[in-house]
């Protein structure tokens, strides 16, 4: 979880900087202009600038971009495990299994088909998904006649 925190904090501070540069390019691509305009820079100049600057600008929006899709998907998916620790939290104790608290607990329960079905030591997958959180592993159950 701690990983998880600060992988999103340095992904923030990337896209806090790549947006702090796009907005540092739009003041220089403003100054290049007037500079041209009052001749202080020739047209040669402020095209081979202005086209170093538009593509660095251009690469930045591209990162900019996925790393808000990525700060997303991390952020929907703490939110999805402290909804699951807030389920798991009000059950600390389980005397039974009853089908309300499978329900909170568990999205879904795929079954495989079994390695030999009429051997006897025949293993079976079952991939259990949790609300909120998917599968987290394959258990396998085995099952002795």
């Amino acid at each position: 979880m701690r990983q998880r925190n600060r992988g999103l904090s340095k992904r923030k501070k990337t896209l806090a900087d790549a947006e702090k540069r796009i907005a540092e390019l739009d003041t220089i691509f403003k100054r290049l202009y007037e500079d041209t305009i009052s001749g202080k820079l020739s047209d040669e100049r402020f095209q081979k600038l202005s086209t170093d600057y538009e593509k660095e600008q251009h690469q930045l929006q591209d990162v900019a971009i996925a790393l808000r899709d990525e700060i997303e998907v991390e952020e929907r998916k703490s939110a999805n495990v402290e909804r699951f620790l807030s389920v798991v939290e009000r059950y600390t104790e389980i005397p039974e299994l009853t089908p309300c608290i499978l329900h909170e607990f568990i999205e879904k329960i795929v079954v495989h088909a079994a390695s030999d079905p009429k051997g006897k030591n025949r293993t079976q997958e079952i991939d259990i998904y949790y609300k909120g959180i998917g599968a987290l592993e394959v258990s396998k159950v085995t099952s002795s006649r």
